[in-house]
């Protein structure tokens, strides 16, 4: 399964910028909408153009590798129920 880090890239650009990092100020500076960070951060989105990894990637400034893992399903299910 494919699972996106969005949340952990935010969490870590607040602690090195000292300022909240929220949707609507990655949709302000990429222009990716707020919905489909949503749904990357749930891991709800099935689909993801290039140019969507690429503004993410100059956001935060991180790689394509940090921004999307693969994880073993039976690993995601088995943290799921913890």
């Amino acid at each position: 399964m494919i699972q996106f880090r969005l949340k952990e890239l935010m969490a870590r650009k607040e602690r090195l910028e000292q300022h909240r990092v929220t949707y609507a100020v990655i949709t302000e500076r990429t222009r990716i909408s707020p919905s489909t960070l949503s749904r990357m951060a749930n891991s709800e989105l099935e689909m993801v153009g290039l140019s969507v990894i690429d503004r993410l990637c100059d956001f935060f400034p991180c790689t394509p590798g940090e921004l999307i893992v693969h994880v073993d399903e039976q690993s995601a299910i088995v943290e799921g129920q913890s």
